[in-house]
């Protein structure tokens, strides 16, 4: 007995110890309850500021600074759908794509909206698009105002050549209207939008309705539809090739991304290539309304680039309206308060062209007709 009450104490020991050790930590709990209790006696004084008012008044839209990455398809608040499309196979090329924004909800045929996006003609996608980090969600943005957005990719000038990329868009165009019932598209209200080279091809695909040279090849399986649009956006754009630089008093450089769209520096091409990748060329009184909107800080496209392109559009009776921005900068950026760097996001200046865009589309496509109008010269 005396060796089992011996064996006992040696196990019960050690438990009593570290009961005796694991007791006092219960202890310091209502002393954290307590000194949390007056945590929001503090906080409560803070409640009257009015800092929620002024945050509204300074900020109207969501900020689309922030990059975010998104899967091939992916479902939206607000219920917009984005679904990656492929439109043309080309051989020797890799498949070419658009992304297409529109709300589940349904409705009479909306109109559409096609994004080209910029790059230089030799990078970007159809999600991304500087400063614009959430370009993705900017777009379902405008699709929940009632359109059907496609953001559309094309060949690049490392792959092929002036007019691919021209003709990859109208190949776009020209797949949507054959599937307008299947994705409820009104085929006779297309707009094409464009900032910085895609403000360019933008341009070209709207002066250029039934221009042979600039069309796709025709296919086997019969008629096409049209590749035509009846409205245009462009920011920033690259209208005339050939005084890109001299509008800034540059002297030419040695190699440029105008000679990799071309194949050629501007000005040791031929005398009519620079001359046929440019939209003045082709400016005419069939032409569709232009909204055109720039940066009179732009060092990297000069604003005489736009007021060419309204110029030449108002001397054909064609409606077009130049807005231009005060101390904005490529992309209706702002510059890098840094005083170097790349440009930020300005959620001020894009706000005003985003909506003054979507007041120039409401105006052009008024939502209660299919605009019969647009079917004539404009449309198939």
């Amino acid at each position: 007995m005396k060796k089992s009450t011996a064996l006992l104490l040696l196990f019960a020991l050690p438990l009593l110890a570290a009961a005796a050790q694991a007791q006092p930590a219960p202890k310091p709990r209502p002393v954290a309850a307590q000194a949390a209790k007056p945590a929001p006696a503090k906080q409560a004084p803070a409640k009257p500021v009015p800092v929620k008012p002024v945050a509204a008044k300074t900020q109207t839209v969501a900020d689309f600074s922030a990059v975010k990455n998104y899967p091939q398809s992916v479902s939206f608040p607000g219920g917009v759908t984005m679904t990656e499309v492929a439109y043309n196979t080309v051989s020797g090329f890799r498949p070419l794509t658009l992304d297409l924004y529109q709300q589940d909800a349904k409705s009479d045929p909306r109109p559409v909206l096609v994004f080209i996006h910029g790059g230089n003609w030799v990078g970007g996608d159809s999600r991304h698009d500087s400063p614009f980090g959430d370009f993705p969600g900017l777009l379902t943005s405008i699709a929940a105002r009632g359109y059907v957005v496609a953001s559309v990719n094309y060949r690049l000038a490392g792959e092929a050549k002036f007019p691919a990329p021209v003709m990859d868009v109208k190949t776009a165009i020209r797949f949507l209207r054959s599937h307008a019932s299947e994705y409820n598209l009104d085929g006779t209200r297309f707009a094409a939008w464009g900032v910085s080279a895609g403000g360019h091809l933008a341009s070209m695909i709207a002066v250029t309705c039934g221009v042979q040279a600039l069309e796709p090849p025709a296919s086997s399986t019969g008629a096409q539809p049209s590749s035509c649009v009846q409205a245009a956006i462009d920011w920033c754009g690259l209208i005339d090739l050939e005084t890109i630089f001299t509008d800034f008093d540059k002297p030419l450089p040695d190699t440029s991304v105008e000679g990799a769209l071309l194949g050629c520096e501007p000005a040791l091409c031929g005398p009519t290539v620079a001359k046929n990748a440019s939209p003045l060329t082709y400016i005419n009184a069939n032409s569709p309304p232009f909204l055109i909107q720039h940066g009179d800080a732009d060092t990297t496209v000069s604003v005489k680039q736009s007021q060419k392109l309204h110029d030449a559009l108002k001397v054909q009776g064609v409606p077009a309206e130049l807005v231009i921005y005060p101390g904005v900068v490529h992309m209706l950026a702002k510059p890098n308060p840094s005083g170097s760097g790349p440009s930020v996001f300005d959620p001020e200046t894009s706000t005003k062209a985003v909506e003054k865009m979507l007041s120039f589309l409401d105006a052009t496509f008024p939502k209660t007709s299919a605009n019969p109008a647009a079917n004539g010269k404009k449309t198939p």
